[in-house]
């Protein structure tokens, strides 16, 4: 009888040190996709674009061209990770922008003329 209250503490610990390795893993896991180019929440709601990383900070790029240093702790969440750089042939591109270009033509309607008024 007098191990239950022993046991209920050492089940609490166990519970708090897997808690916390589990927090400190999808920290940094999330900290990880944390790159350049990556679209992010701040901790106080701020949505933003990752300009650099630093050694504990980031300068992220939030409504047109203003740009905030903070701590990558502030990251709550990656909301779109960082683009992949592929090098794309020239060869593939000209044929995809004369398509856009002949889409781009047919999609513009012609102004509608207003009638004219009487007097």
């Amino acid at each position: 009888m007098d191990y239950i209250p022993l046991l209920i503490a050492g089940a609490m610990i166990v519970f708090m040190i897997t808690s916390s390795r589990k927090r400190k893993a999808a920290a940094a896991q999330m900290a990880s996709k944390v790159a350049p180019g990556a679209k992010v929440m701040l901790s106080s709601g701020i949505y933003a674009e990752v300009i650099s990383v630093a050694d504990d900070r980031a300068v992220v790029k939030s409504a047109g061209s203003t740009s905030l240093e903070v701590a990558k702790g502030a990251i709550v969440r990656v909301i779109e990770n960082a683009p992949e750089k592929k090098s794309t042939p020239a060869k593939s591109a000209a044929p995809k922008a004369a398509a856009t270009k002949s889409v781009a033509k047919s999609a513009v309607k012609p102004a509608v003329k207003k009638p004219v008024a009487k007097k």
